[in-house]
């Protein structure tokens, strides 16, 4: 009898400690861990808490004309991603970015020098960040790349795990480190100017 009380006990012990055991979750910085120490210069924002795509541009915006960042926390069951994310516009002038140093995606498509369908993400992707100023058509290098997303606010989530997940491909293949710079911003239609014409005489 005493045996088996005991061994009960030590069934409900190590039952006990197995659901208290805390899962391991991998924890992913974006652009880069060490970005997050100047926690002054960002603010948490929850993405479900907006209505709409425009409100949480427009609260980017406010933020940006601050000098300040949003940062962004994803989870799945796998893992946690953290994003500073920004937004193109809200500054007293726009930054001034390249066309080249722009990839821009939503839901379907993508936004280059031309339109690429969504499926093609991995492609144009791996292009400009290990581009490294070789090709003009795509970006000068991975730090100066930002990604800007344009999407309806409930598919906002997922199109930030998509580009997450290819971008992750792309650096364990890589030698370099690589950044993921993500930007929130309304449609932008990134296309080349036209070639200048030469004149004549």
């Amino acid at each position: 009898m005493r045996y088996l009380i005991k061994l009960l006990l030590t069934s409900l012990i190590l039952i006990s400690c197995k659901n208290n055991e805390k899962k391991v979750v991998k924890e992913f910085y974006y652009p880069n861990k060490s970005e997050f120490s100047k926690s002054e210069n960002y603010r948490f924002l929850e993405v479900k808490e907006f209505k709409n795509f425009n409100q949480l541009v427009d609260s980017l915006e406010n933020l940006n004309y601050r000098g300040k960042k949003a940062y962004l926390k994803i989870e799945n069951v796998n893992a946690r991603y953290n994003y500073l994310t920004s937004t193109t516009f809200g500054q007293c002038y726009p930054i001034l970015l390249k066309f080249k140093n722009i990839l821009s995606i939503s839901k379907d498509s993508i936004k280059k020098e031309k339109d690429y369908p969504i499926g093609e993400l991995k492609t144009v992707l791996k292009k400009d960040l290990l581009n490294f100023g070789k090709n003009n058509r795509f970006s000068d290098s991975p730090g100066k790349l930002v990604i800007s997303l344009t999407s309806e606010i409930d598919e906002l989530e997922n199109l930030i795990l998509k580009v997450t997940s290819v971008f992750n491909e792309i650096q364990k293949d890589a030698s370099d480190s690589l950044k993921l710079n993500i930007y929130i911003n309304r449609r932008m239609e990134i296309y080349l100017p036209p070639p200048k014409i030469k004149k004549i005489k």
